[in-house]
């Protein structure tokens, strides 16, 4: 599903930075100084010390992927319901995506990576500020494989989307697209339509359903992902048919 019209972010602002040691990390500090509207993007043509999950960082060239982080202040949502934003952004990276010629379809790799043929494309890293039962406010963090076409030695892979079109693409208008997508999808969170964003959402999830081999908690397993258990967290069923739930860090896909 791609989005056909913006939505909430009609005063969204644009802050662009020739140098950031992370886009997150200037989203937070720029929240600590006041409240810019919802929906603004924090954007840097060179990210030093970009983050991914736990100690893992972010290869990116300077001036050839999208590295930018967005504003939200989901205050509606419960503290449970936060795996939702990670649906949102997931979602709109691959209704970006999917209005590329690609050869293949973009997939959600649980908890917070796209994949394009078993190949990294984009990440997303999002914080979450929670008070009493609510989400006060949210930083969207993505790093979007865009013009880049050498990248160190990854397990798996990481792929761009020149690698995958051969062309350049326009860094500013793939910023602007995914800002577009963003919207349409935290629109319907808005609307509460999680029954739409979920059934998307394992739409495009990754090994959903085929018996694969993961390493979790320390154990060498063959399962298969169900989908999503509470909070968020993923569902495997292993052969001897026992229903297995694993939390960030307790799980590692095993690339062939």
């Amino acid at each position: 599903m791609v989005a056909t019209q913006y939505m909430p972010f009609t005063d969204a602002q644009l802050l662009m930075l020739q140098t950031a040691e992370s886009t997150n990390l200037s989203a937070i500090n720029l929240l600590n100084s006041g409240r810019p509207p919802e929906g603004s993007l924090i954007y840097t043509f060179n990210q030093t010390q970009g983050k991914g999950q736990g100690n893992n960082l972010w290869e990116s060239e300077p001036g050839k992927n999208i590295t930018a982080s967005a504003l939200l202040y989901p205050d509606f949502l419960r503290a449970e319901q936060q795996f939702m934003l990670t649906k949102i952004v997931a979602l709109s990276v691959c209704s970006l995506l999917s209005t590329f010629s690609l050869p293949f379809q973009p997939e959600i790799k649980w908890p917070n990576d796209i994949y394009i043929d078993r190949k990294k494309i984009a990440g997303i890293l999002i914080f979450n500020q929670i008070s009493g039962n609510y989400i006060t406010h949210s930083v969207s963090g993505l790093g979007l494989n865009v013009n880049q076409t050498t990248f160190k030695s990854y397990t798996p892979p990481a792929i761009s989307l020149k690698m995958l079109t051969g062309t350049d693409a326009p860094v500013q208008k793939v910023l602007t697209d995914w800002h577009t997508q963003l919207g349409y999808w935290y629109g319907l969170l808005k609307q509460s339509q999680h029954d739409v964003i979920d059934k998307a959402y394992l739409d495009r999830f990754y090994q959903l359903n085929q018996t694969a081999v993961y390493i979790i908690r320390n154990e060498r397993k063959e399962a298969t992902i169900t989908g999503l258990a509470e909070y968020g967290m993923l569902r495997l069923l292993d052969k001897e048919g026992s229903v297995i739930t694993c939390g960030l860090h307790e799980i590692q896909y095993v690339h062939s």
